[in-house]
Order: structure tokens, then C-alpha cells, then sequence
């Protein structure tokens, strides 16, 4: 069956489109609050890695005090294994973000709860092999292995909010 012009025009600009997205670094990434882009380089720095990797992040508060924490879900070979990759959590604070826990093997889609443990809303993740899983605030961080915790109900699922859908390219 012959293809028309417009279709063939259609499809190069689909093609063209795809290429550009996979060439220009991640928006969230770039679109950071500088203050965070500094704790995560900081804590990227720490980990013994001097270039920022690629993330996605989102901006809710977690603990309750009305400022906007941090949820950053880490991209590229040296965050990401099979498993998943690097989560880290930052409390919103005066000066910027102070990291509150790193957990691995972590995986899209990331919620928040509006269940609360120890002042912190329960964050929901998934984790291959268990499906989404529970990661309550232990009292000092989040778990650092999520394929360790509770699986969520579906009312859990319902209830929560996505805030990171997908991983940063």
C-alpha cells in the first residue's frame, strides 16, 4: 500500500521530535532550584562522582512544616543498577536542602501517601519483583532497600499521589 506525503511527512517530524527529546538533558533536571542541584551535587560528590547525573525531582512537604522538601530519583549507570536506581530525600531547610536518606533499587513510578509515620508521609515506590511497596520515615530516614518493605494495598495506590512518573533519560 503506497504511503501519502503527508503521512511520510508526519512520520519524519515524529522522528525528528523523538531525536530532539532524546538529545536535550532532562527538563526536571535542568529546572531544579539551584539549592537543590547543590545538595545533590553534594551528595553525588560525596559518593566519589564529580559530574551531576541526570534526575527527576519533586517539591512536596513531607514532614509537615510547610516548606516544599525534596524527592530525587537519581539516572544513569553509576545511580542505576538492575534493580532500580538511587532515591534521595532532602528536608527543606533555611539554606537549602539537607539530605535525609538515600535508598536504591528504586523505581518509577514514586508517590506520596497521605499516611504519616513518626511526622513524615509514607512514600510509595516500586520495586521490581515485589511490586509498590510501603517506605515509612523509620524516625530518622526512609528504608534504604525498598524491596525489603510491605507491598501497598490497592486503597494505598488509590490514595496516593504520584510525583515522579518516569525516569530522567
Amino acid at each position: 500500500m503506497p504511503v501519502s506525503h503527508s503521512c511520510t511527512v508526519t512520520m519524519r517530524s515524529l522522528s525528528v521530535l523523538l531525536l530532539l527529546h532524546l538529545l536535550v538533558p532532562t527538563a526536571e533536571a535542568q529546572d531544579a532550584p539551584p539549592n537543590l542541584s547543590a545538595a545533590v551535587q553534594a551528595y553525588v560528590h560525596k559518593k566519589g562522582d564529580r559530574e551531576l547525573p541526570p534526575f527527576r525531582y519533586a517539591l512536596t512537604d513531607l514532614d509537615g512544616d510547610g516548606r516544599a522538601d525534596a524527592i530525587v530519583l537519581l539516572s544513569g549507570s553509576a545511580w542505576c543498577g538492575s534493580g532500580g536506581c538511587t532515591m534521595l530525600v532532602f528536608r527543606a531547610a533555611n539554606d537549602g536542602f539537607t539530605l535525609v536518606s538515600s535508598s536504591t533499587i528504586t523505581n518509577v513510578p514514586i508517590r506520596v501517601s497521605p499516611e504519616t509515620a513518626h511526622g513524615w508521609r509514607t512514600l510509595i515506590v516500586f520495586a521490581k519483583g515485589k511490586g509498590h511497596v510501603l517506605m515509612g520515615f523509620t524516625g530518622t530516614r526512609y528504608p534504604q532497600n525498598p524491596s525489603m518493605q510491605a507491598r501497598a494495598t490497592p486503597s494505598q495506590l488509590s490514595a496516593a499521589q504520584v510525583v515522579i512518573n518516569r525516569m530522567a533519560p
